[in-house]
């Protein structure tokens, strides 16, 4: 609420130093997407990874996955349909109207959005949604999973967030409209989100994440690490005009047209919309779609305007200089002019999965933090503290509190998965192991004939067997080195950088696992009974 009256305060007098001074107030507006999981609850509590952690911590791969995007595509299954039903009664009870429902791209993945609202109001129907679809699945004898990545291999959930802006009579700052290069205050706006997004980086990765999102940035899915901005080909184009001059032309037909001769005109979108980026340009908003889908939105939205509030304090200061609006006017071109010659690095309109983007980026110095503790040390940056303490939104104390207590969040977030990890390995998938070791051998020593296959499986069994043990003792011995750890950021570290690749070693032999024991000694759920069953 702080950020929002700081960003509506500096926000009006740009406005009104552009020449509309009848505007009063703007508003901070923001449209959520909320992408979940739904899986038998049957099948969710013999599993204590999705128990305790949300996220299944082994698990193969099942031989078709989303590759032929028909869940994506086809019909809402029936049993999910009336579930949804029951989730928009629930939530029109309580004053939450939503727009959208549908599949998602993987297997057992759903999307719910609700309508547009001010941000305070829009973030607190968002976290009553997730609980109603939690609290509704249970009715359906079903599981809601909000974790980022429940299931390796397979997409990811994030909650993507609309932002925009919008004056106390009904007018969206970020629409361009039908002249985008001729709107100043659209560009004067779209400029200072540039630099807004520019000078913090790394804060909005911080607090678009958690310990859960590490496994989905940077996938095939979702966007990298790395933050850029993507404004579609319209806008980037009139973005590239304003390095060399303040002569704008619109070069690329915004017009109508018409797909078949039996149609009408229709309008053609420009938004262009980016599913790579970060941050994209789409139409009339900002969507920031790093957002992890378990996460409050309400710290995310905190820097976004606070942030913004900042750069355009700047741009008022310079705005007022002038007793003309058309001098202002003049002015606020300069002013677009030399933000995007200072901050054009962040402004990319390609592929954010590619591989060539990781070196450009880095040419270009942006940003690339890999995991979301590392990105926690932001919070303590003098530029951020100075931020924050100046619109009065959060004290250097305030910052410092949550500092530690994300250290503490992602510190235990580890350790939970760890002991799961332990528990389910040596109580549950090493004695089946061990179960179909004695089933092989005694099918070896009840066979006169020597096998060549019993003999291989038998030997490939026992090794593996020996593998698990060593790695999983190994992945034991370092996660008490972790606890014997006293600083919060050495602790989270060492949890990122070493338990963590040895929970995926440990993984891996554990698929490997599921792969050679039959399915009836397999003792819990697989991917496909939980993503196809």
């Amino acid at each position: 609420l702080k950020s929002m009256d700081a960003l509506s305060t500096h926000a009006t007098r740009v406005v009104n130093a552009l020449g509309d001074k009848s505007v009063r107030s703007v508003k901070s507006m923001v449209g959520l997407e909320q992408e979940y999981f739904l899986i038998d609850r049957d099948d969710f509590l013999k599993r204590k990874d999705l128990l305790y952690t949300g996220r299944t911590l082994v698990g193969d791969k099942t031989p078709k996955g989303q590759e032929f995007e028909d869940h994506y595509f086809g019909a809402i299954p029936s049993r999910i349909l009336h579930f949804m039903e029951d989730v928009n009664t629930e939530l029109w009870k309580l004053g939450i109207y939503c727009s959208v429902e549908h599949n998602e791209v993987a297997p057992g993945q759903y999307e719910i959005s609700s309508i547009y609202n001010n941000v305070n109001t829009a973030i607190d129907q968002n976290m009553l949604t997730m609980e109603t679809l939690q609290r509704t699945a249970i009715k359906h004898n079903l599981s809601c999973l909000l974790h980022e990545k429940p299931f390796a291999g397979i997409n990811g959930s994030g909650k993507h967030n609309n932002w925009s802006l919008v004056t106390d009579d009904g007018q969206n700052l970020f629409d361009p409209g039908e002249k985008p290069h001729e709107n100043v205050r659209f560009l004067v706006f779209a400029c200072a989100v540039i630099e807004a997004v520019d000078n913090y980086p790394v804060l909005l990765r911080m607090a678009a994440s958690g310990p859960g999102n590490d496994h989905r940035l940077g996938a095939n899915e979702a966007p990298p690490a790395i933050i850029s901005i993507f404004s579609g080909d319209v806008v980037f184009d009139l973005l590239n005009q304003l390095l060399k001059t303040k002569t704008l032309k619109l070069s690329r037909d915004s017009g109508n047209f018409t797909p078949l001769s039996t149609l009408s005109e229709l309008p053609k979108d420009n938004s262009d919309r980016n599913r790579t980026s970060p941050f994209a340009f789409t139409g009339n908003k900002f969507e920031f779609r790093m957002l992890g889908s378990s996460r409050n939105p309400a710290f995310t939205n905190t820097i976004l305007c606070a942030a913004l509030a900042e750069a355009l304090d700047k741009i008022a200061v310079e705005l007022e200089k002038y007793k003309y609006i058309q001098d202002a006017r003049e002015a606020a071109l300069q002013v677009c002019q030399d933000i995007v010659k200072k901050h054009q690095r962040i402004l990319f309109n390609g592929d954010g999965y590619s591989p060539e983007w990781l070196v450009e980026a880095e040419k270009r110095g942006l940003p690339n933090v890999k995991s979301f503790t590392e990105s926690i040390e932001s919070l303590l940056d003098p530029q951020v503290i100075r931020m924050f303490e100046r619109f009065n939104v959060l004290s250097k104390s305030e910052l410092e509190a949550r500092y530690e207590i994300y250290h503490q969040q992602f510190i235990k977030t580890i350790n939970t998965e760890v002991l799961t990890l332990t528990s389910m390995v040596r109580t549950e998938l090493i004695p089946a192991l061990m179960k179909e070791i004695r089933q092989v051998v005694r099918t070896v020593d009840s066979i006169k004939e020597e096998s060549h296959y019993l003999s291989a499986h038998r030997r490939e069994l026992i090794t593996l067997l020996d593998e698990l043990d060593e790695k999983l003792t190994h992945l034991e011995q370092e996660k008490a080195k972790a606890d014997a750890l006293t600083d919060l950021k050495e602790t989270g570290l060492y949890l990122q950088q070493v338990v963590r690749p040895l929970m995926d070693d440990v993984r891996a032999c554990c698929d490997h696992l599921e792969r050679v024991i039959p399915e009836n000694i397999y003792p819990i759920p697989t991917y496909t009974d939980l993503l196809f069953k």
